[in-house]
């Protein structure tokens, strides 16, 4: 495992142009994702903060069949994610979408910070470490590393179209399925994270502000 993870390292590090696009566009996700709440009307303001109110409430007292329809939603809308950055990776078109996916999970997160923080202040700030840990964080980072290793097998497929070489899909695609099994296993655990310990967190936190 420790090899494997050295060879993704190697091979990320070697192309530090993709690596900074990658971390620039998270940046620039959360920093817009965080001061779009500010150019909403009243109106779209106050729906926000009551669905940030909501969120939170909605964890009191669920029971199990809730906990397995959290469980169900969230892995579901994790594969998703990753599935369409892994896929893309394979596509020569699929650069953009990559950047696209990476910019956008920045942004609802910077969005769903400043909901957070707009809705309780000093106060939010536990909320935003509630909500972030563990799922939020360990989706994006894994986001960011498979998609640094997409967009390089990208790049790669259209260098050799443009320059008629045929790929040998055998000398990456193995290192390629292993990543999508960890973001998969990944999956799996955050799912079951927010579905059986964060409704706890959050009662806690509802305790603490109330």
């Amino acid at each position: 495992m420790r090899e494997m993870y050295e060879n993704y390292r190697k091979e990320i590090s070697s192309k530090k142009v993709i690596v900074f696009g990658i971390f620039i566009l998270i940046i620039l996700g959360l920093l817009f994702g965080s001061l779009y709440i500010t150019v909403l009307e009243n109106n779209e303001k106050n729906t926000i903060l009551n669905v940030v109110s909501n969120y939170f409430n909605t964890y009191n007292n669920i029971n199990f069949s809730s906990k397995l329809d959290i469980f169900k939603h969230n892995f579901i809308s994790y594969l998703v994610y990753f599935l369409i950055i892994w896929i893309s990776g394979l596509c020569i078109i699929g650069l953009p979408v990559i950047f696209i996916m990476m910019f956008f999970k920045s942004f609802v997160t910077g969005f769903s910070i400043a909901g957070i923080f707009a809705k309780y202040k000093l106060k939010g700030l536990i909320g935003i470490l509630v909500y972030m840990f563990p799922s939020s964080i360990i989706i994006l980072f894994l986001g960011a590393f498979l998609a640094c290793y997409s967009a390089i097998l990208s790049i790669k497929l259209v260098r050799e179209s443009f320059t008629k070489k045929c790929l040998n899909f055998s000398s990456f695609m193995g290192k390629y399925f292993f990543l999508l099994l960890i973001c998969i296993l990944v999956s799996v655990f955050c799912a079951l994270f927010d579905a059986f310990i964060s409704p706890y967190l959050y009662n806690l936190y509802n305790n603490v502000i109330n």
